[in-house]
């Protein structure tokens, strides 16, 4: 269903875009003109586009019955480096580290996986209203270089999980490698 909503708006979009580009009068004379008004026409669309996805699942939980059930999910990054290493710190409030799983894949993709435990069903006696999100969430980021498996530490605290991970200094491949959350 999620998959269905979003090419709808992709859909969308691109017909917004064609009617924005037949409405143009484009010459010989005005085609550069004319294509950078239309490139911003095209932005600001996608800006309103974008905003108005992010208005729709925030106003739904993790419901699986619900059509946008697990969009509401997401894990907010900071990635900074240094000389040494990658530090990657992370937003994962209300959760238990020994529900967070942390693992490096092919020395570049560093993935991060955690679920929160709901304390209350919607229905339940007295929720007025239940507008924190539960389950599963998922971030998957490409690392600005290759990091290495040894040496990689993670820790979590007040909500925030950091990972830090060693630049790669040698050619040595390593696949997959699971970090413990301390």
């Amino acid at each position: 269903m999620k998959r269905h909503l979003i090419i709808i708006c992709c859909c969308l979009m691109m017909a917004c875009a064609a009617d924005v580009y037949a409405q143009t009068a484009v010459t010989a004379d005005d085609e550069y003109e004319d294509m950078t008004t239309l490139r911003k026409k095209l932005v600001r669309m996608k800006q309103e586009m974008d905003a108005f996805m992010k208005d729709i699942v925030s106003t739904y939980s993790d419901d699986t019955t619900s059509p946008f059930g697990g969009m509401a999910q997401d894990i907010k990054v900071d990635v900074t480096e240094n000389d040494r290493e990658f530090i990657v710190k992370a937003d994962m409030p209300g959760m238990s580290k020994d529900k967070i799983e942390v693992t490096l894949e092919n020395e570049r993709l560093l993935r991060i996986l955690g679920t929160r435990e709901s304390l209350a069903k919607e229905g339940a006696p007295g929720m007025v209203r239940q507008e924190r999100s539960f389950g599963n969430v998922e971030r998957a980021l490409q690392l600005p270089g290759e990091g290495m498996a040894r040496g990689i530490r993670a820790s979590y605290k007040d909500g925030v999980l950091e990972v830090i991970i060693p630049k790669k200094e040698r050619n040595a491949k390593e696949a997959m490698v699971k970090v413990a959350v301390r």
